[in-house]
C-alpha cells in the first residue's frame, strides 16, 4: 500500500494543477500554493509513496485541514467526531476502503475516511452534494470502528474467534495425553528413586539425556562457529528509497510515563521516509495517565495512538493482533516501551527481506544492555545478552535452525505475521511461540546485524519477575507445540523440532535441575566419590556425570565470553566467575515460574521501565 506514487496518476483540472497527481491537486482550490504541493508530488513520484501522505509528512497540511478540504470538494460535511459505527463487516477490509454505515444518526448515513487508492477513487468520481454522508480523518475513522466493534475485536485479539480457536493456543493448557503422560513420569521417577535408584538414574539419563546434551551442543557449536562477515557496516547494502516498502512500527504500552519521552525520541529518530512510516503506540482503554499525556503531546504525522478494546487476557501479544489486522505496512516490527533501535534498522531490515528469499519471513535484530555500569545484576544480564545475540542466535541462524525470538526488534513480513493468524494472546512470552510457528508454516528466521538498546531490571525482585514470566512462557510453548509430536516433526523437521525441544525443554529442565545437580556435585566432590568411585556402576555413573558436568560448564561459560569479545566490551569478562550464582537466580525464577504456570498461568508480571540511567537515544544520520 506505500507504493502508490506512479508518475500515470490521474492530475487536476486547470492550471494551477497542471501535473499533479489528483489527491494533491484539489488542494489547490483550498488555499494551498501550486508550488508547494508540486514539491510534494515530486517527493511522492521519487519515493513511490502516497502523495497525501507525503504533503502530510512534509508539513504542507495537516490531516484534519486536508480531509476538511475533501469534505468540501465533495460537497459533503466535514466531522471532526464521527458518530457511532454500525458494528460488524471486516475491521481491516473497511478500514482499507474507508466508509462505514452509522447508527441511528438521523443525519449521516455514511461517514468517509478514504486513504490511498480509495481516495484516489472517490477524487475520480467527483463531487457528491449529499447531506447524508459526511468525512472525517482516518485516525478518527479507524477509533470510531474499534469503539463500535470493541466486542469482536476483543475476541479476535484474544484468539476466541473460530480461527483462533481452531489454532494450537496456550489457552488450552496441556491435553489429557500429556497431563497422563507428565503424571505417570513423575510418578515413576518417584518410585524408582526410593527403589532403585541408580537404574532410575541410568533410566532417566536415557530418555532425557539427549535434550540435555543437545542443549550442550548447539551452545558450543554456535559459539565455535565463525560470525558471518558484517557487509552492513558499510552502506553498501542501502537501497534506493522508491524500492522502501510501508513499514508498521508497533510499539505496546501500559503505564510507561517515565520511558515516553524518550521512546518518543528513539522512534523519532528511525531513517525512514515518513509517509512509508506507520507507527502505532497501543495503549490500554483503562491507562488513563497515557491516554491523556499522549493527548497533549505533539507527535508527528507518522505517529497514531491506538487504543485496544478491553478484553481478557490483558497481554501484549493482545494488543499486537489488534496492530497486525490494522497495519499498512509490507513489514511489520515491534518495539518495547525501553528500546533505543539504532536509527538505520528498518533500512537494514528492509533491504534483507527485499534481497532475500520469500521464504524468509523474520528478522531479529541484536538486544543490547547499555547501562551495565549501574550494578553487577545489569552487567551480568549484560553478559548474557551478549552470549544471546551475538553468539547462540547467530550461530544457529547459520545452521538454519529455530532460535527463542528476543520479544522486541523481531523484523516480519506482515503476510507471514498474518499466515500464521499473529501471536498467541494467552502466551506469556509470545515471542518463543511465535517464532517456531513460524519455523512450522516453512518460514525461516535470519540474524539483523543491528543494535537496540535496552534497559535490564537493576533490583533482584524485578529481575526475578520478569525472568519468571520468560520461563513460565517457554513452558507453555513448550506444551502448546508437543502436543501432536508427529505432527510436530512432520511440519517442522527432525532438525528443527530437536533443537526447539533442547532448547526449550533443556532450558527449562537444566534451570529446575540446577540446585539438585549442584548439591550433588558438592556432596560427590567432598566423599570422594566424584573422583574415586568404587564399582564398575559407579564408575561408569561418575564418568557420565563429569562429562556432562565439564561439557556442560563450558556450554554455560563460553558464549557470553565469546560474545563480550565479539562486542568490544572485554570488561564484562571480569563478571565470568560470578555467572554460577547468576544461573543459581535463573533456576529460581524457575521454579516460580513452575508454580504460577499451575497457579497463575495468564498472569503477565510487567516490567518496570525508566529506572536506569541511559544515554540518550542517537540522531538518524540523515543522507
Amino acid at each position: 500500500m506505500g507504493g502508490s506514487g506512479n508518475d500515470d496518476r490521474p492530475i487536476g483540472r486547470g492550471p494551477a494543477s497542471a501535473g499533479l497527481p489528483i489527491e494533491l491537486a484539489f488542494l489547490t482550490r483550498h488555499g494551498l500554493a501550486p508550488s508547494l504541493l508540486a514539491r510534494a508530488a515530486e517527493t511522492s513520484r521519487r519515493n513511490r509513496s502516497e502523495p497525501a501522505r507525503e504533503a502530510i509528512a512534509l508539513g504542507l497540511i495537516g490531516e484534519a485541514e486536508l480531509y476538511r478540504a475533501l469534505a468540501a470538494e465533495l460537497g459533503l460535511a466535514f466531522l471532526p467526531q464521527p458518530p457511532p459505527l454500525r458494528p460488524g463487516g471486516g475491521h481491516d477490509a473497511i478500514l482499507r476502503q474507508g466508509i462505514a454505515p452509522t447508527v441511528d444518526d438521523r443525519r449521516f448515513r455514511f461517514i468517509l475516511a478514504p486513504e490511498g487508492p480509495a481516495l484516489r477513487r472517490m477524487l475520480e468520481a467527483g463531487p457528491r452534494h449529499r447531506g447524508d454522508i459526511a468525512v472525517t480523518t482516518p485516525r478518527r475513522f479507524a477509533g470510531a470502528l474499534r469503539h463500535s466493534n470493541a466486542e469482536t475485536l476483543a475476541e479476535h485479539t484474544a484468539g476466541l474467534d473460530p480461527a483462533g480457536l481452531a489454532r494450537e493456543s496456550a489457552r488450552t493448557g496441556a491435553s489429557r495425553g500429556q497431563v497422563i503422560a507428565a503424571g505417570g513420569g513423575v510418578a515413576a521417577a518417584a518410585l524408582g528413586g526410593v527403589f532403585a535408584p541408580l537404574q532410575t538414574f541410568f533410566a532417566l539419563a536415557l530418555l532425557l539425556g539427549p535434550f540435555f546434551l543437545g542443549l550442550i551442543l548447539l551452545r558450543l557449536a554456535a559459539a565455535i562457529e565463525r560470525s558471518a562477515p558484517d557487509l552492513w557496516r558499510s552502506h553498501r547494502w542501502r537501497i534506493d528509497e522508491s524500492r522502501l516498502p510501508a513499514y508498521t512500527v508497533a510499539v505496546p504500552l501500559y503505564r510507561e510515563l517515565p520511558v515516553l519521552r524518550q521512546l518518543t525520541d528513539a522512534l523519532g529518530a528511525l531513517d525512514y521516509p515518513p509517509a512509508k512510516l506507520d507507527i502505532r503506540l497501543l495503549i490500554e482503554a483503562d491507562d488513563i495517565g497515557m491516554r491523556s499525556t499522549l493527548a497533549r503531546m505533539a507527535l508527528p504525522p507518522h505517529f497514531s495512538v491506538t487504543v485496544v478494546p478491553p478484553g481478557f487476557p490483558r497481554t501484549k501479544p493482545r494488543a499486537l493482533n489488534l496492530a497486525l489486522l490494522e497495519a499498512r505496512g509490507t513489514f511489520f516490527t515491534i518495539f518495547d516501551a525501553e528500546d533505543i533501535p539504532d536509527p538505520q534498522q528498518l533500512r537494514m531490515a528492509a533491504a534483507r527481506f527485499l534481497g532475500g528469499p520469500q521464504e524468509l519471513g523474520c528478522l531479529q535484530a541484536r538486544l543490547v544492555i547499555d547501562h551495565a555500569e549501574e550494578g553487577v545484576l545489569p552487567a551480568l544480564f549484560a553478559l548474557e545478552y551478549a552470549g544471546l545475540f551475538d553468539v547462540l542466535n547467530p550461530g544457529l541462524l547459520q545452521f538454519r535452525l529455530p532460535i527463542m525470538l528476543g520479544g522486541t526488534s523481531n523484523h516480519f513480513r506482515t503476510e507471514a505475521l498474518r499466515a500464521v493468524g499473529g501471536w498467541d494472546a494467552w502466551n506469556v512470552t509470545e515471542d518463543a511461540d511465535l517464532g517456531f510457528r513460524l519455523v512450522r508454516a516453512g518460514y525461516r528466521i535470519g540474524d539483523l546485524p543491528s543494535n537496540t538498546r535496552e534497559e535490564a531490571p537493576i533490583t533482584i525482585p524485578a529481575w526475578l519477575k520478569q525472568r519468571s514470566r520468560w520461563i513460565k512462557g517457554y513452558i507453555q510453548t513448550l506444551v502448546t507445540h508437543s502436543r501432536a509430536p508427529l505432527r510436530l516433526m512432520r511440519e517442522a523437521g527432525m532438525a528443527a523440532t530437536f533443537a526447539f525441544l533442547s532448547l526449550v525443554f533443556g532450558t527449562v529442565a537444566t534451570a529446575l535441575g540446577y540446585p539438585a545437580f549442584a548439591v550433588a556435585a558438592l556432596i560427590a566432590y567432598w566423599d570422594g566419590s566424584l573422583f574415586e568411585p568404587v564399582g564398575t556402576v559407579a564408575t561408569l555413573t561418575s564418568t557420565i556425570a563429569l562429562g556432562i558436568w565439564i561439557l556442560g560448564s563450558v556450554a554455560l561459560f563460553m558464549p557470553p565470553i565469546v560474545g563480550a569479545l565479539r562486542r568490544g566490551a572485554p570488561g564484562l569478562l571480569l563478571l565470568v566467575p560470578l555467572l554460577p550464582l547468576y544461573y543459581a537466580l535463573v533456576s529460581a525464577a524457575a521454579w516460580m515460574a513452575l508454580y504460577e504456570y499451575f497457579n497463575h498461568r495468564f498472569a503477565w508480571n510487567k516490567t518496570e521501565h525508566g529506572l536506569a540511567h541511559r544515554p540518550a537515544p542517537i540522531e538518524a544520520n540523515q543522507e
